[in-house]
């Protein structure tokens, strides 16, 4: 029997030759897909928490709070607390005749009284009493909107500086729970003159949390704040607003980045030198950002930011000429 091929057949061997230039044509597209190109910068990577390390540290300072029910603090570390509360209201009350002086000496005085009582375990007991409650205050306020002396005494201006940092929207606090907890934590511990004690030191993991929220969530720094906002009363025109919005992103990319350098210092694992790059290029600092993408490629040549570094590069190099 005899075979015929059609006109519109392709013969064998021309299938073949196309069949065999295919992986060739994939290479090429993939190769080409794989060079540097230029290409702005993304988001700043955030910090890796680890979710069941994070879990057991608020679970343990949960679990302290609701044993001080069962065994109450002793006297000393109660007057502590209650040295802390005090100041916290004067805080919160932001009076210039508060007796700030005496309200500190107060706590200097009192915790020190209490840990030579007692140990720095108590301290880390009384701090997660008040974690507690400042928790639960910090709820019914997002569930009412309404703020408590409560929660006044446990955190001062907590929602006055929420609200300046434009973190406070209504009721609704844009800080999760993990970060605030960590925050609230921080605040105690310089309040109690206590932040360089390694009982009471936070976590890597709380740090994480916490810094994730901040390199989520810039904001201008206070002098730029303050500064934009006279400015902003007296803006004539469009262009006027527009230039101070843009000073305004600028100061809040350089506020990222100063955490972005807090973060390095603590984490080993933060991928600063790239995160670096990011922020600089969004805080027009090209050459810089050039510089940190750069110092990545050297040191991470492969891996999993290797080409976008390599992309940023390009564009922050691309973007330093231009300024030039």
């Amino acid at each position: 029997m005899e075979l015929s091929v059609s006109k519109g057949s392709a013969s064998p061997r021309r299938g073949s030759l196309v069949l065999g230039l295919i992986p060739a044509v994939v290479a090429l597209v993939v190769g080409g897909l794989m060079l540097p190109r230029a290409v702005v910068p993304g988001d700043v990577p955030l910090p890796l928490v680890d979710a069941r390390a994070l879990g057991a540290i608020e679970a343990a300072d949960d679990a302290r709070a609701a044993a001080v029910l069962a065994a109450p603090l002793s006297p000393e570390v109660r007057a502590a607390g209650q040295a802390i509360r005090v100041f916290n209201g004067y805080e919160a009350a932001d009076s210039a005749a508060a007796p700030w002086p005496e309200a500190r000496a107060a706590i200097d005085a009192a915790v020190e009284l209490a840990v030579r009582r007692e140990t720095l375990s108590a301290m880390v007991a009384l701090r997660s009493v008040q974690l507690a409650r400042f928790m639960a205050e910090v709820r019914a306020f997002s569930a009412s909107g309404t703020g408590s002396a409560e929660l006044e005494a446990l955190a001062g201006h907590f929602l006055k500086s929420m609200a300046g940092v434009g973190w406070l929207d209504g009721r609704r606090i844009a800080m999760d729970e993990h970060a605030l907890r960590a925050a609230f934590k921080l605040k105690w511990n310089a309040t109690a003159h206590l932040d360089g004690a390694p009982a009471l030191a936070l976590a890597l993991d709380e740090q994480r949390a916490l810094f994730s929220f901040f390199l989520s969530h810039p904001h201008a720094t206070d002098a730029s704040r303050y500064a934009l906002a006279a400015a902003r009363r007296t803006a004539r025109s469009r262009a006027d607003c527009e230039a101070l919005d843009e000073g305004e992103r600028l100061s809040a990319e350089v506020w990222r980045n100063e955490r972005i350098e807090k973060l390095a210092r603590i984490d080993p694992e933060y991928p600063a030198a790239y995160a670096r790059g990011i922020g600089e290029f969004r805080a027009a600092r090209y050459e810089a950002s050039a510089l940190a993408f750069q110092s990545w490629i050297e040191a991470h040549p492969n891996g999993a930011y290797a080409l976008r570094s390599k992309n940023y590069l390009r564009a922050a190099l691309a973007m330093s000429t231009a300024d030039r």
